[in-house]
């Protein structure tokens, strides 16, 4: 007998269980997400004869579209979507994903988003009916290529003009993102997903960023991988000032290997690889408009920027 529902409180162990099996997380960081980010009402999870074997999560997210005076549609993006191994290859979690997309349907969600974890998954969900989009740009830096980079546009080791990198409260981070994001199609954050991002951040040793010089604001979202190595999963700033950011911003984490993500259409001086980073189905039946553009929107021009990969 199978029953998919939402989760609850009393399912939380053996929802670690799943997790530890399907992501090899370590006990504290399963133990941290489930105290500072499970919230029940968000999981969805499918037993079989009363028993949970497959779960997801479902992070409410809003879909700004640049035309139309920014238009805004409710969303959620599905996270940490994992089956116990004894029950993989059933078709179970494509089953979970789908009751997860008539649930939200229910409750006047317009959009569904995921971030693959792999590659490979693109053509998994694909065949489920997602469509690749939400491109960036990312780049690999050493120390010494950004110092490059940035004295052949003008910067020297003395000159950072005058940019100070500072910690972010969440609610300053999540405003200055909106502020620079402004006209663009991106996805927004409630602040408390942003409050958890910070979490993360710090629990790594690197934390939630603001980059200030006189009016001019940036932010990034830094997660230290290893002594040496940082990933900047956001990295935000008016493009005039990008290599002035970046450089201030290397200064004070103090690491050789910087793995930096940039919307798409910027930070064009470092090079890098532009990909797909998420994928998108609809869930309502409404129109956004012709299906060329809606697609152009996505693959072309969308920002998901943050997500908890």
């Amino acid at each position: 007998m199978k029953e998919m529902r939402l989760a609850l409180w009393s399912d939380v162990e053996r929802l670690k269980g799943i997790w530890k099996l399907c992501f090899g997380d370590s006990d504290s960081f399963i133990d941290f997400y489930f105290t500072q980010r499970f919230q029940p009402e968000q999981v969805a999870v499918y037993l079989v004869d009363h028993v949970i074997t497959a779960m997801l999560t479902m992070i409410p997210v809003q879909w700004l579209e640049a035309h139309e005076g920014q238009k805004s549609i409710q969303g959620s993006m599905l996270y940490a979507i994992g089956t116990h191994p004894d029950f993989q290859h059933r078709g179970i979690a494509t089953e979970l994903m789908d009751w997860a997309l008539a649930y939200l349907g229910k409750r006047q969600m317009e959009l569904c988003v995921l971030v693959p974890a792999e590659a490979e998954l693109f053509n998994f969900y694909e065949r489920r009916g997602y469509q690749a989009g939400f491109a960036l740009r990312e780049a690999v830096l050493n120390r010494n290529e950004i110092e490059v980079m940035c004295a052949s546009s003008g910067i020297n080791r003395e000159n950072r003009s005058g940019f100070a990198v500072s910690a972010a409260a969440p609610q300053a981070y999540n405003s200055i993102r909106n502020q620079l994001l402004r006209g663009a199609t991106y996805l927004a954050y409630r602040e408390e997903e942003v409050a958890y991002q910070k979490k993360i951040s710090r629990l790594s040793g690197a934390d939630l960023y603001k980059l200030n010089v006189g009016e001019v604001q940036g932010c990034a979202a830094v997660e230290r991988l290893t002594g040496d190595k940082v990933l900047v999963k956001e990295y935000l700033v008016p493009e005039e000032f990008f290599c002035h950011g970046l450089k201030a911003l290397a200064h004070t984490l103090q690491a050789q290997e910087f793995i930096i993500r940039t919307p798409a259409h910027g930070g064009q001086v470092m090079g890098g690889q532009v990909r797909s980073f998420g994928m998108f189905k609809r869930i309502s039946s409404r129109e956004l408009g012709p299906v060329h553009h809606q697609n152009e929107i996505f693959e072309e021009r969308a920002y998901l920027g943050l997500a908890f990969d």
